[in-house]
């Protein structure tokens, strides 16, 4: 009987976190806020009826294991590069970087100028997963803003995303270089480069023979092994997920020549399709099972101690001017709003704040400041959608869901308008 309940507690889950979905579109909500509310919940009820929950953290760890290397794939079929969108890429780049590299040496000196550590390294490592931008609230959240700002945001939270998680493991990497970092760095990024760029090759090419119906989540299974076997052997191994994704999305860049001889584009388009559609659909599993478990595990009355309150009220506002401050370089002359609130932090922050080595934990710097800054830049980002001026008609909202579920009315002259916009 509890497999049953099982299955059925899964079932409601999927289902709710669809119905977020589209709440959270409809009401300007950040559908992270939803999930995160549903685990709370569960666990109340658990502790009203003295139901005893069993220990998630393990399956929290293995399901951000999974969803990281989903979320970066899912980014890089997402990054259509055209030479009409290199000076925006390029911006949305740099800004990403300054944002990530000043709002972690901010939160860095908070965390050293309260004398929570007294070593500098230490601060950064815990500063760091605070620092990167949730790429997987941030674009469902952006389909109603103007064109030029959407498009940056949904670049810009990307590369936080990506340059987040590698900057925090070349920083784990420090210690053990022994002074040789950037040499051992940047023989680690070339060789990771040229081999994710050889089995990208590969993998497309076995991609577009292989005829049977079963391929798809062999292929997954086949990066995730690729993955794990870059980690044992210390290499950056998400670049080799990101550059296999932009490889199938942007083939025209990387199949020229003699290559083109080879490789099918017309084969590799179909199944391009299908295989962004799985990919996304098994990210919002990973993303509803991940925020919900992760709900469960919140300590509410932890979030509202005081030095939670004290530490993680001063992290927020040191995100938001840092943030304010390097908008400022790119929408001269412009409205800021809502783009400088469109800073959540989400599966990255928790997933990086777990992988943080024991001997590098600070005491005082809990899982509850992780949650309040989560919780309060969703909410801070959910208020300035909603005093954003763009509003959306309901035809507006129909036709956006429907091109989330990959369906295409071409008799109507409005989504192809959206459908270009989107492709741009």
């Amino acid at each position: 009987m509890n497999s049953y309940y099982f299955i059925l507690g899964v079932s409601i889950l999927v289902i709710l976190s669809y119905f977020f979905d589209i709440i959270a579109r409809k009401i300007k909500v950040p559908s992270v806020l939803l999930l995160l509310s549903t685990g709370i919940l569960i666990q109340k009820i658990s502790q009203t009826y003295n139901f005893n929950l069993p220990d998630l953290q393990p399956t929290v760890n293995v399901l951000g294991l999974v969803g990281l290397l989903l979320i970066v794939l899912e980014a890089a079929l997402d990054l259509k590069i055209t030479k009409e969108k290199l000076p925006l890429i390029g911006k949305a780049f740099t800004t990403a970087l300054l944002i990530l590299i000043g709002t972690s040496f901010a939160i860095a000196y908070l965390i050293y100028s309260m004398g929570l550590t007294h070593d500098f390294y230490t601060a950064y490592i815990n500063a760091l997963p605070l620092s990167v931008v949730s790429s997987a609230i941030v674009i469902p959240s952006v389909n109603f803003l103007d064109g030029e700002k959407k498009e940056f945001l949904i670049y810009e939270s990307t590369f936080s995303d990506i340059l987040g998680i590698l900057v925090f493991d070349i920083v784990l990497m420090i210690p053990k270089s022994q002074g040789h970092i950037f040499a051992k760095v940047g023989g680690g990024l070339v060789l990771t480069i040229i081999v994710s760029l050889i089995a990208g090759y590969i993998l497309i090419f076995l991609f577009q023979k292989i005829n049977t119906k079963i391929k798809f989540f062999l292929f997954l299974s086949i990066l995730s092994a690729l993955f794990i076997l870059g980690k044992i052997m210390h290499l950056s191994s998400l670049i080799l997920i990101l550059i296999f994704g932009l490889m199938l999305e942007n083939y025209d860049i990387f199949f020229k020549g003699r290559l083109r001889q080879i490789f099918d584009p017309k084969k590799i388009d179909q199944v391009k399709e299908q295989f962004k559609l799985i990919t996304f659909e098994t990210a919002f599993l990973i993303r509803t099972f991940f925020f919900v478990l992760f709900g469960m595990t919140i300590n509410i009355d932890g979030i509202f101690y005081e030095n939670v309150l004290i530490i993680g009220t001063f992290i927020l506002l040191l995100t938001y001017f840092v943030r304010f401050i390097n908008l400022k370089l790119f929408f001269r002359g412009k409205s800021l709003f809502p783009a400088v609130f469109m800073a959540p932090r989400g599966l990255i922050t928790i997933l990086l704040f777990y992988k943080i080595p024991d001997q590098y934990k600070i005491p005082y710097f809990s899982k509850e400041v992780i949650s309040f800054v989560i919780l309060g830049s969703a909410v801070l980002m959910m208020l300035g959608l909603w005093f954003s001026k763009k509003k959306t008609t309901e035809e507006e909202f129909e036709l956006y869901e429907n091109f989330d579920h990959a369906h295409h009315n071409e008799d109507n002259p409005l989504w192809d308008q959206l459908y270009e916009n989107h492709k741009k």
